[in-house]
């Protein structure tokens, strides 16, 4: 099996947990409407209109997917974010990660490592009204991102024709700084109690080095390839809720 349909099998299995937890949901929803239409008509009392709390719950989350993704492609990636729930709409958010690759070629030795940090927010279009019995989210969101990578070239082959030559080449080991703006799409589902499952879909774009380097490295933590104007990523998140809200 290909490295592409591996991707594709583990992408289906990761969105299935939705899909069902969506038809229970609906379920409930039929049930509830088949509830009022055989019931009979009771008098209605004075509506009170509930005022949600600003501050609402903190989320700590993990992502599963790029460390599972990355490891199959010799280059490892892996990040933590948190998030705070202000209204059930606003969400400030934190991503820190790290990013390590050693390729190792016939004739060259690439060694690359870094981490990144993202900080932004995330709108929510759904479900928050104060009386929820769930704390879904459907939301976009934009991040700044930020990130240092090291790098570094050894042993690499070097071959004259004319001179029947040959020798080695290496670097010293470079950082560069680069920076980033990213917007994001996504869906986070409450699995259970304080347990929540989350997918996103990532844009990274605007992508400038902090300072002009006589190199830069092929690949940068947290964003990309560096031969890419503008770079896809997806996030899988494993999420726990620190509710506070009432």
């Amino acid at each position: 099996m290909s490295i592409s349909k591996f991707i594709y099998s583990l992408v289906w299995l990761l969105l299935m947990p939705f899909a069902v937890l969506c038809a229970q949901e609906s379920s409930h929803v039929a049930l509830d409407s088949t509830m009022v239409i055989s019931a009979e008509p009771q008098p209605q009392a004075p509506v009170v209109k509930q005022k949600s709390p600003v501050y609402q719950a903190t989320y700590l989350s993990l992502d599963i997917f790029n460390p599972i993704a990355t490891a199959f492609s010799g280059r490892f990636e892996a990040s933590i974010a948190a998030d705070v729930s202000l209204w059930h709409r606003l969400f400030p958010a934190i991503e820190i990660g790290v990013m390590g690759c050693n390729e190792q070629q016939d004739l060259y030795k690439y060694t690359t490592a870094g981490g990144f940090v993202k900080i932004g927010a995330n709108y929510n279009f759904l479900n928050y009204q104060p009386d929820r019995k769930r704390d879904h989210a459907v939301f976009a969101g934009v991040r700044y991102g930020y990130s240092f990578t090291s790098y570094q070239l050894s042993d690499a082959q070097l071959s004259n024709n004319y001179w029947h030559e040959t020798g080695t080449y290496a670097t010293n080991n470079q950082v560069a700084h680069f920076g980033w703006l990213e917007f994001q799409l996504g869906v986070r589902v409450q699995v259970y109690k304080q347990f929540f499952m989350g997918l996103a879909l990532e844009v990274k774009t605007f992508g400038h080095y902090y300072q002009n380097e006589a190199s830069y490295p092929t690949y940068i933590a947290g964003f990309g390839s560096d031969a890419k104007a503008t770079n896809f990523g997806l996030l899988y998140h494993l999420t726990y809720q620190f509710p506070t809200k009432k």
